[in-house]
């Protein structure tokens, strides 16, 4: 990055924003990492592991010099944060955030953000199921990908400086409208959370002590945090349910092969699985 993104403020430092931070900081991208959050207790642990330089709970003061703020807070949250961050910042301030839905966030941002702000949405695919800023890791976003969703009043240059900004911690970035996003990541992202969770949710208590790698990998994604993924349900409802729809298609058409013997079928899904699987890597 460049001198005018040396001081960045991340609004909530967990696991997302500890690691933007410490990415930040080993790769030397920044002067200044500002750490914003509620808690001063988990304020001063994102100091302690070197996350950020550091730490305020009021917001006016942690985004007062920024050149770049990140929003990092669950998606129901994101709009009123950049609503305030756009009251508080400097006028020339660049604002982006990393939620995981997009119409709705880019939608009431359209109707309640200034023109002038300058706002690009961002979602990283990265992450994990463990949350909080001890499992933070500056490497988190090398070779992951991260689409930017620029609304109808995002500038192209400042499309450009926040693509610059994730791929100098490593991510490759693409482009897509929001409602696009929105439909992509429902299949690919939401949707095998749901499948995770009512896998775990659908294990009885006396099966649980023979739980293998198997259900370990399958239901990984199922430790993530409830209230967080109860958000990404609802605002992308309209998608995911959707989604939900497509696979019970599909999980009937196993079924009836299975009941009939139609092994031929079974093994057409089975192969079209692991191609699929094959073709992503690890």
């Amino acid at each position: 990055m460049n001198k005018s993104t040396e001081t960045v403020a991340i609004v909530g430092v967990g696991l997302m924003g500890g690691s933007i931070g410490l990415a930040l900081r080993e790769r030397r991208l920044a002067r200044r990492v500002i750490g914003i959050g509620r808690q001063a207790s988990r304020l001063q642990q994102a100091r302690r592991l070197g996350a950020v330089t550091e730490t305020t709970t009021s917001l006016a003061r942690g985004v007062a010099e920024a050149d770049l703020v990140v929003v990092c807070t669950p998606v129901d949250n994101v709009v009123d944060h950049v609503c305030a961050v756009a009251e508080e910042a400097g006028p020339g301030t660049l604002i982006t955030d990393v939620g995981s839905t997009k119409v709705q966030i880019i939608s009431e941002l359209k109707e309640r953000l200034p023109a002038a702000v300058r706002f690009v949405g961002s979602h990283p695919l990265a992450g994990g199921e463990k949350a909080g800023v001890k499992f933070a890791q500056p490497d988190l976003f090398q070779d992951r990908l991260t689409i930017l969703t620029p609304g109808p009043q995002s500038h192209r240059q400042d499309v450009r400086q926040i693509s610059r900004f994730w791929q100098s911690l490593g991510a490759r970035v693409i482009r897509m409208a929001p409602r696009e996003h929105d439909q992509q990541i429902a299949m690919i992202s939401h949707l095998p959370h749901v499948l995770a969770a009512l896998l775990a949710a659908g294990t009885a208590d006396d099966q649980l002590p023979l739980a293998g790698p198997g259900w370990l990998d399958t239901t990984r994604v199922a430790a993530g945090n409830v209230q967080l993924w109860r958000q990404i349900f609802q605002q992308n409802k309209v998608h995911v349910l959707k989604s939900v729809d497509k696979f019970g298609q599909l999980l009937t058409s196993f079924r009836e092969a299975l009941d009939k013997d139609d092994m031929e079928k079974v093994t057409r899904l089975l192969e079209t699985g692991k191609q699929n699987r094959d073709a992503v890597g690890n």
